[in-house]
């Protein structure tokens, strides 16, 4: 087995922990390092084979695509005006993501690892129009009209300064080169433009599940940050972290705790998700909610929001 540095910050990596992947049951076993000066977690071997563990049924292949809906002509020239009201009274989960940096709806957005474009298209229907996706291992370019396409194409093929909102929805912790892949979302982006990186953290359910935490999701995640990691990629990358929004679900329990029990996160015939009704009681599930809320509260919960900032 090769012996890595830590692809964050290039300390020597301590191998310390061996995963299963549970997502689908197959209790394949993989390698995996912790960082003694990040605390980030990462695998210390990609797997030849990774693409095997994205099977046709991983959930990103199946999102449900929401038909578009332009808004009336009206609406769209009253655009900012209309989501300034939207963004104080909305509780729409779509807006929540740019809700932080009031993006108005004239912004180009580019989504990267977008699979068919679910968010983009939500987006749009929400006054977006200039939003594009970006996912080089879909099988050919999509195009949902109205110009709205996902693209077919690696990042360092995309003009430079050309956006003003770049996201990726739990995309980071699956790439291998993350800071090769930073600097080129820093070139992509327009001069004061902002990133928005979704990802799971380590925090206070790592500390309590270990190997059985649901969202170390072996071997398809690489890396597992912390806050101190997150801060040294944005660094060495070019970009200011503005805002940190953790916003964990009640998931990281019921999830772990299925782990713990040794029962797959989908079923293997169904590849359905396991239906935590009849593992949990509503008052053990209200109280996975509860405990969320608090971590949150804390900035120990395990997935969070970080909005990078352009130097």
């Amino acid at each position: 087995m090769t012996e890595i540095n830590c692809r964050v910050c290039g300390t020597y990596l301590e191998s310390k922990y061996t995963f299963k992947e549970m997502m689908f049951g197959t209790r394949e076993e993989f390698a995996y390092g912790e960082c003694p000066n990040c605390g980030s977690i990462q695998i210390l071997e990609v797997p030849a084979d990774i693409d095997k563990h994205y099977p046709p049924y991983y959930m990103s292949f199946n999102q449900i695509i929401t038909p578009l809906k332009r808004l009336p002509f009206f609406k769209r020239l009253v655009g900012s005006i209309r989501m300034r009201k939207k963004y104080r009274t909305s509780a729409n989960k779509t807006l929540e993501y740019l809700k932080p940096i009031n993006t108005m709806p004239s912004a180009k957005i580019l989504d990267i690892g977008c699979g068919k474009g679910q968010l983009i298209c939500l987006l749009f229907n929400q006054g977006f129009e200039h939003v594009t996706g970006v996912d080089k291992f879909i099988s050919k370019e999509i195009d949902h009209g109205y110009g709205v396409r996902v693209l077919k194409k690696d990042l360092s093929e995309l003009p430079s300064n050309s956006y003003d909102v770049l996201i990726t929805h739990h995309v980071l912790e699956h790439m291998d080169e993350q800071i090769k892949e930073l600097k080129e979302c820093h070139r992509l982006l327009k001069k004061g433009g902002i990133f928005l990186v979704c990802i799971p953290i380590l925090g206070e359910v790592w500390d309590i599940y270990k190997e059985n935490w649901v969202q170390l999701d072996a071997p398809r995640h690489f890396v597992l940050h912390t806050l101190k990691s997150v801060q040294i990629l944005a660094e060495k990358t070019g970009f200011t972290i503005g805002k940190t929004i953790f916003d964990s679900t009640a998931f990281q329990f019921w999830g772990s705790e299925l782990y713990k029990k040794g029962i797959p996160l989908t079923h293997p015939d169904t590849h359905q998700t396991y239906p935590v009704e009849e593992a949990f009681t509503p008052g053990e599930l209200a109280e996975f909610d509860e405990r969320s809320a608090a971590l949150n509260a804390i900035q120990r919960g395990d997935s969070a929001r970080f909005y990078l900032y352009k130097n």
